[in-house]
C-alpha cells in the first residue's frame, strides 16, 4: 500500500497532489470551495436535543423509514453510517438557521424587487407561420366573431393546438421576453396584435394575472435564492 496515499479508492490510491489534480480535471474545486465556505459559516449554530429529534423523525417520514430494517437498508443503499446521517441532518439545521438568521429580514424588500418576475399569468396564444393568416385570426377573435378555443386547434402550428391556446399559469420571468414584455401591457381579456417571435408570428391574450404572495413556500424560495447569491460571489473571491 502506498503510505502517502490520503484516498483509497477500490484498488486505486491517490496521493494528495493526484487528488488535487483530478479535482482541477473534474473541476471539483469550486464544490469544495462551496462546502468550506458553508462549513465554515454555520459552526457556531448551535442544535438542541429537542431540534435533533424532530430532524430526525422528519427525515424518516420523507424517507419513508418507519423501522431499523429501514433505516439500515436506507444507509447501506447511500454508504453512510447513522452517525454520518445524524451530522448531514445537523448541518442541514445549522443551514438553515444561518439563512434565516442572515436573510429573513430582506425578504419582503427582495420580495418587492422580484414581484413583477414571479406572478403567475395565463393566457391564451395561437402561434402561426404567415403573418397574412395571424392577422385574419386576430380580426376574427377582435369581432369576436370566434374565440382562441375554437381557432387554435384549427390554427396554431405550436402545443397551443392541443391545449385550446390556453397556456399556464407559469411565471413571467420563465416566459420568453418578448411574449413576457408583451403580456404585461395587457389587460385582463384584452388581444394583442400579432407579433413576430422567431420565425413565426403570436397573436396573444391576456387571461388573467396570479399575483404572487409571501408565503412560507415563497419565503423559502427567495431565501434559497439569496443564499445561492451569496455562495457564488464568496466562492468566486476564494478561487480569485
Amino acid at each position: 500500500m502506498n503510505m502517502s496515499a490520503v484516498l483509497h479508492i477500490g484498488d486505486t490510491s491517490l496521493t494528495g497532489e493526484e487528488l488535487l489534480s483530478l479535482m482541477r480535471k473534474y473541476q471539483l474545486v469550486p464544490q469544495l470551495a462551496k462546502e468550506m465556505l458553508i462549513a465554515a459559516a454555520i459552526k457556531d449554530y448551535e442544535i438542541t436535543e429537542l431540534e435533533q429529534q424532530q430532524a430526525w423523525q422528519n427525515f424518516c417520514c420523507q424517507q419513508q423509514i418507519g423501522s431499523d430494517r429501514d433505516l439500515n437498508s436506507w444507509l447501506q443503499q447511500h454508504r453512510l453510517e447513522q452517525q454520518d446521517l445524524q451530522a448531514l441532518i445537523n448541518r442541514e439545521l445549522q443551514l438553515q438557521k444561518f439563512k434565516t438568521d442572515k436573510w429573513e429580514d430582506q425578504l419582503e424588500s427582495y420580495f418587492c424587487q422580484r414581484k413583477a418576475q414571479i406572478d403567475r399569468v395565463i393566457f391564451s396564444t395561437i402561434r402561426v407561420s404567415e403573418v397574412h393568416v395571424a392577422e385574419e385570426i386576430y380580426l376574427r377573435l377582435v369581432s369576436e366573431e370566434a374565440t382562441f378555443v375554437d381557432l387554435a386547434p384549427l390554427y396554431s402550428e405550436g402545443i397551443e393546438a392541443k391545449t385550446k391556446g390556453i397556456s399556464g399559469p407559469i411565471e413571467l420571468c420563465k416566459l420568453d421576453p418578448i411574449i413576457a414584455n408583451a403580456l404585461i401591457t395587457l389587460q385582463p381579456h384584452e388581444i394583442l396584435p400579432p407579433i413576430k417571435i422567431g420565425d413565426g408570428w403570436l397573436v396573444l391574450q391576456l387571461e388573467a394575472i396570479v399575483p404572487a404572495q409571501l408565503n412560507e413556500e415563497m419565503r423559502h424560495r427567495l431565501k434559497e435564492e439569496l443564499f445561492n447569491r451569496w455562495v457564488d460571489t464568496e466562492v468566486q473571491k476564494l478561487l480569485n
